[in-house]
């Protein structure tokens, strides 16, 4: 049984701060996805298993802070883009396209093997307070947002 929560950020060192939370206990049993940007993440999925050094292990800003937590045996955490620097209309994505569909699906496969094959029974996600999702440095537009909010409830069973 996965339960899907939704976390609000309210400042450091508390629930809702994930660089802090994952290293508490009574968070062991979740998996956390974090925010990442396109570079990084498929960096990631192109060496899944290069460990802590390799590319997309590097800690990032905001809620990618724990995005070396990805490369840890077993994984503690995965991220999931939501834009690129440089991109017209970005850094979040401005629209969601086939091709953000794809990297949704495709990091949604890869959350749920590692929450799957290591028996989390918590997936733990950014979110806005309201239901959707909460981001920082990259804006992604409410189309691209609702649509990572929905796969990732679909983690829930």
């Amino acid at each position: 049984m996965v339960t899907v929560i939704g976390s609000v950020y309210q400042g450091p060192d508390q629930d809702g701060d994930f660089g802090w939370m994952i290293k508490q206990p009574k968070y062991s049993d979740a998996f956390f996805i974090f925010n990442d940007n396109q570079t990084e993440f498929l960096a990631h999925q192109n060496h899944p298993n290069a460990g802590p050094d390799g590319p997309g292990c590097n800690m990032g800003g905001g809620n990618a802070v724990i995005r070396p937590y990805q490369c840890k045996i077993p994984p503690q955490a995965g991220g999931i883009p939501t834009g690129e620097y440089g991109i017209p209309g970005g850094p979040g994505y401005p629209a969601l396209t086939e091709e953000v569909k794809g990297y949704i699906k495709q990091a949604i496969a890869s959350i749920k093997q590692a929450v799957e094959d290591n028996n989390y029974s918590k997936v733990i996600f950014s979110s806005d307070g309201h239901g959707g999702l909460g981001h920082g440095i990259f804006d992604p537009c409410e189309a691209v947002k609702d649509y990572i909010v929905q796969e990732i409830n679909n983690l829930a069973n």
